[in-house]
């Protein structure tokens, strides 16, 4: 007999893109993800919006979205620039956490933008359970103590309370000692449809031209793999609760 285990699987970036959202559903209706994150900011979060309110038995989460790493698209904030100048590149958010960082921005600003997103996805009648951090971006300036802060404020479930993320050469291992009993792990997809001409041309410097593409395609597939059937797919708000 394996370790009996449970697994967070969440699908990451609904919103990013047309082909983004619907792989993300697939995963949910035909395979074990549980957990959706959408990126308000997202060109493709008013075409989501449907999509995500349509699906039972599914935690909601905000995707803490402060930067657009692709050449194209480039995303940003939901309030006016004028109000968080100091997460801006131009109209856009900067590329990632690390230029955040070393420039330096306002932990204000920030968490102001992160009560905009979540008031968005609210009024849009979304039901947001959770909160997690698009590529990690906690990490910049302690801004992680404040997103947490805010998502127990507001009643949501802080995501970033799991700290075990498991392999899924690990999940597949199962049955076996991959975790202790009373130990949850989390499973982060990022599903992608062939038929999506936004996410073929997901690019920056240092990828090759269609390579994400390839890997989110392959993570759709792998999130309805038979295989993970067996293990127990849980929500975040099902093992967490707001202090």
């Amino acid at each position: 007999m394996g370790v009996p285990v449970k697994i967070v699987f969440r699908a990451d970036d609904a919103g990013s893109s047309a082909g983004a959202n619907r792989a993300i559903v697939d995963t949910v209706v035909r395979g074990c993800v549980r957990n959706i994150s959408v990126m308000v900011p997202g060109p493709a979060f008013e075409e989501a919006v449907p999509m995500l309110r349509s699906l039972a038995g599914v935690d909601l989460g905000l995707h803490v979205t402060l930067n657009a790493e692709w050449d194209f698209p480039k995303w940003g904030p939901v309030l006016p620039g004028s109000s968080v100048p100091s997460l801006l590149d131009g109209d856009a958010f900067t590329q990632n956490p690390g230029v955040l960082d070393s420039r330096g921005f306002s932990l204000d600003e920030a968490v102001a933008e992160v009560a905009a997103q979540l008031r968005k996805a609210r009024d849009a009648g979304l039901a947001i359970a959770y909160l997690d951090e698009h590529m990690g971006v906690g990490w910049a300036r302690s801004l992680r103590d404040r997103l947490r802060e805010f998502a127990l404020s507001e009643g949501l479930v802080y995501a970033g309370d799991i700290a075990r993320h498991v392999s899924l050469d690990e999940v597949f291992s199962l049955p076996g000692s991959l975790l202790d009993s009373d130990e949850i792990g989390v499973v982060v997809f990022h599903p992608g449809a062939g038929d999506d001409p936004v996410m073929a041309g997901f690019i920056h410097p240092g990828l090759e031209a269609g390579q994400i593409h390839r890997e989110r395609v392959r993570d759709r597939q792998i999130a309805m793999d038979a295989r993970l059937s067996g293990v127990e797919s849980v929500t975040y708000s099902s093992v967490l609760a707001p202090a």
